[in-house]
């Protein structure tokens, strides 16, 4: 069973974006990757990332978007997180979302995709993770909350 922490490298993860409108937001977080050596058709995965809106959850009072795309273009999945202290302006939606969650995998994993991906549903639906996230310090300490959150029963 693959992980949020296998998938995950800390290099790829932003505690602290800046851009406040989605296409750019989901341009930073994807651009994590862009030097990740399962990568490999960046220009590929980027355009499968944004070819149709993301997907867009609510948990508790932040809300999270998961851009995402099965592709040949990455050898292995592969996972960025940014978080927007200030929120990410999405068309359509009252509510800003304050993570992104831009995932690649193989068109023949999906499985472990799904799996990944009704983790971090799981994990955003509980207000205690959520805040658990959001004070999180480090960005290994951030990583080491996921990891607790998705294991957890």
């Amino acid at each position: 069973m693959i992980t949020i922490a296998d998938i995950l490298r800390p290099a790829h993860v932003d505690l602290d974006v800046k851009q406040t409108n989605q296409e750019e937001a989901v341009l930073h977080v994807a651009n994590l990757l862009r030097n990740d050596d399962r990568i490999l058709d960046w220009s590929g995965f980027y355009e499968g990332l944004i070819v149709r809106p993301p997907t867009v959850a609510a948990g508790s009072d932040f809300g999270i978007s998961i851009p995402h795309v099965r592709t040949n273009c990455v050898a292995g999945m592969i996972m960025a997180i940014g978080c927007s202290p200030k929120g990410i302006v999405v068309p359509g939606r009252e509510m800003k979302m304050h993570y992104i969650f831009a995932i690649g995998v193989p068109t023949a994993w999906a499985a472990d995709y799904l799996r990944i991906v009704g983790a971090l549903a799981r994990i955003f639906k509980n207000p205690r993770a959520v805040a658990e996230l959001r004070s999180a310090g480090t960005v290994e300490e951030f990583v080491a909350i996921l990891r607790e959150k998705e294991l957890a029963p």
